[in-house]
């Protein structure tokens, strides 16, 4: 049976989230051995620790499952990269860290759209980022902006949105400075190809509006849904596309060939991810990912610091070793490699390495400066900064220098 791009089947496992009926449901393969019996009780804690705190459930795409099916065999356990991309494990739910809190960012404190939603925000006097909406192909585990997403889907319907995209246009042309605008979500792609026009064609309608871009992981979870009419629709609008692929095992034959699809729309190409203990944590892996990206014709703008939010421990890297991460990959990599940004998100914006200007010994909280403003970012202790296995993180391969 052939299965419509925009309502893709997708593996929303009944007892640990809620049940979307836009989708059909498959059921959960149990296998008998102790391993999966292991993950089996995990996800169930999850899912009490999910509906209490508000976290995102599970949701995984069959097409993103194979790749995960084939990394747990291989390995013989739960500890790959791409099952921690999307599955939770004992440290996600066990492992905390000081001074976490529940939303880093604060998008609400930049907030441009309608009264009591935070469908548009406002960092910088160029640029508007709007969220179409609150739902995506997959839930990543490590997804920083869960609070906001499980806030708004039970609101999250085709009134509101159309009312904050009337919000938004009305917005924009009051504000000409605005040049660009920032397609995400939630994930952009999942909307209908007729919703994603008027949105599209709203935001065209602004002359002062010179740029359009969309945020992505469709390209991962579901390359089917870029179909020849979204295709058609970005192509005819120029917009750029900005995917989030996080792991160079991401990138298989059906991936790479959407992507070289894409291009040859003429369509602008850019990668931008967060830096993931156990996952992508070593110089090694970036290399790999940052190189597949350029032969394949992505340029990759920045590699984002986690944020201190609950429940994100199982991801975090201290900032010394991000440092170092960083000069090994710029050290061993050519300009076309190493030229990419690591940066963290913060409420005034994006902050760099150049940025910091001390650390307070007795809260181990970072200080950066930038533009006049102090930024506090509450440091990942180095007695729980265990770095990723490189046997794990690329296990299709010998262990790399």
């Amino acid at each position: 049976m052939s299965i419509s791009p925009d309502h893709a089947q997708l593996r929303v496992f009944p007892f640990l989230c809620r049940v979307d009926s836009a989708y059909d449901l498959l059921p959960y393969t149990q296998q008998s051995n102790e391993i999966d019996m292991n993950q089996l009780y995990i996800d169930g804690v999850f899912r009490t620790i999910s509906i209490k705190e508000g976290l995102l459930p599970v949701k995984v795409t069959p097409f993103y499952e194979r790749k995960i099916k084939e990394e747990v065999e291989a390995l013989g356990n739960h500890q790959g990269p791409l099952h921690r991309v999307s599955f939770p494990t004992q440290d996600r739910i066990s492992l905390r860290a000081p001074n976490e809190v529940k939303d880093f960012v604060d998008d609400r404190s930049n907030a441009c759209g309608r009264s009591n939603r935070t469908s548009a925000v406002r960092k910088y006097a160029s640029r508007v980022l709007f969220l179409t909406t609150s739902k995506c192909f997959g839930n990543c585990q490590y997804c920083f902006r869960s609070a906001a997403l499980n806030e708004s889907v039970d609101v999250d319907t085709r009134t509101e949105q159309d009312a904050d995209l009337r919000h938004l246009i009305e917005y924009l042309h009051s504000q000409p400075d605005v040049t660009e605008v920032i397609l995400s979500g939630g994930d952009p792609l999942i909307l209908p190809a007729s919703q994603l026009s008027a949105i599209i064609e709203g935001i065209r309608s602004v002359s002062s509006v010179k740029s359009i871009r969309i945020h992505t992981r469709a390209i991962v979870y579901e390359p089917r849904a870029f179909t020849a009419e979204k295709i058609d629709l970005l192509t005819q609008h120029k917009l750029r596309l900005t995917f989030h692929i996080v792991h160079p095992y991401e990138i298989c034959e059906e991936v790479s060939d959407k992507i070289a699809e894409l291009r040859q729309h003429k369509l602008r190409l850019y990668n931008q991810f967060p830096l993931l203990r156990n996952t992508n944590d070593h110089h090694a892996v970036l290399y790999r990912l940052l190189e597949k990206l350029d032969e394949m014709g992505v340029r990759n703008l920045s590699i984002f610091i986690p944020d201190p939010i609950y429940y994100s421990a199982a991801f975090r890297v201290r900032l010394s070793r991000i440092w170092r991460i960083s000069d090994r990959l710029n050290f061993i990599s050519p300009s076309w490699i190493n030229s990419t940004r690591f940066v963290f998100d913060s409420p005034r914006g994006k902050v760099r390495r150049e940025h910091y200007s001390r650390t307070n010994d007795d809260t181990d909280v970072a200080i950066f400066m930038r533009d006049g403003d102090q930024i506090s970012f509450p440091d990942f202790p180095v007695a729980l900064d265990v770095p990723g296995r490189i046997e794990f993180m690329l296990w299709k391969e010998s262990r790399p220098s």
